[in-house]
């Protein structure tokens, strides 16, 4: 695969606990092309503790990105969307634009607390797509409740949230346990969107390259491309991903 998607990175400096100077976040743009990746979408926290700058501040943050990107390389695309931490009051922080949906489509990228009960997630989900929204679950593989079983994942697929993973997570970085965990759900194709969830320069930082082997080793090359890049296209542009 010759173009790479990173559906959700915290590359806009200065606006949560990602990068913090345009130096860095530049480093991280060189080290993001490095690996092939040719779109990010930039997704800054929306937390109670890791970030809730307003809005105006982000744009102006992805203006800056969006030159260094260019001088990176003027193919380099930067589009914003958020990584929101679900909250009851989320629904009417998208209705006020408080906090924004992916490059402006239907779809959010949400997270929640890895100690958080599978049915408070379920009613999250129903909660976001009664007001309108397609939700993207960011790393999935960081909450309890899915990785003590995987019917759980099954389950959420069935009513229609989408599911991310992280590379760093496909390469063993976060540890054996959720490595295994990670091979089982994309073994399954339950996995839709592959994102890096890089925060800097030097930490946590892309191996997009890593993690697309990987996959093409254990589940084939059609499905990593789809995951890795295709299914994140779609969603930039508001179309509906097709089912593996």
């Amino acid at each position: 695969m010759n173009q790479f998607v990173d559906i959700h990175c915290h590359i806009l400096p200065g606006v949560d606990d990602g990068s913090q100077t345009p130096e860095e976040t530049k480093a991280m743009l060189q080290k993001a092309w490095d690996e092939g990746i040719q779109i990010m979408v930039a997704t800054p926290h929306y937390h109670k503790q890791r970030g809730k700058n307003d809005i105006e501040l982000i744009k102006k943050q992805l203006l800056l990105t969006r030159k260094l990107a260019k001088e990176v390389n003027p193919k380099m695309q930067i589009c914003l969307g958020m990584e929101i931490y679900y909250g009851e009051d989320v629904p009417e922080l998208l209705k006020e634009g408080r906090v924004v949906s992916i490059r402006k489509s239907r779809y959010i990228l949400v997270e929640f607390s890895p100690g958080d009960e599978f049915q408070y997630i379920l009613n999250a989900v129903r909660k976001l797509q009664m007001s309108g929204h397609t939700v993207i679950i960011a790393h999935i593989e960081r909450y309890n409740c899915l990785r003590k079983d995987i019917s759980n994942v099954e389950y959420l697929r069935e009513m229609g949230a989408y599911l991310q993973v992280n590379t760093g997570s496909i390469t063993g970085s976060y540890g054996r346990s959720v490595k295994k965990f990670l091979r089982e759900v994309l073994k399954a194709h339950l996995v839709q969107l592959v994102g890096t969830d890089a925060h800097g320069s030097e930490r946590r930082t892309p191996k997009m390259q890593e993690a697309y082997k990987e996959v093409v080793k254990r589940c084939g090359e059609e499905y990593a491309d789809q995951i890795f890049g295709q299914n994140a296209k779609k969603v930039l542009r508001n179309e509906e991903i097709d089912e593996y």
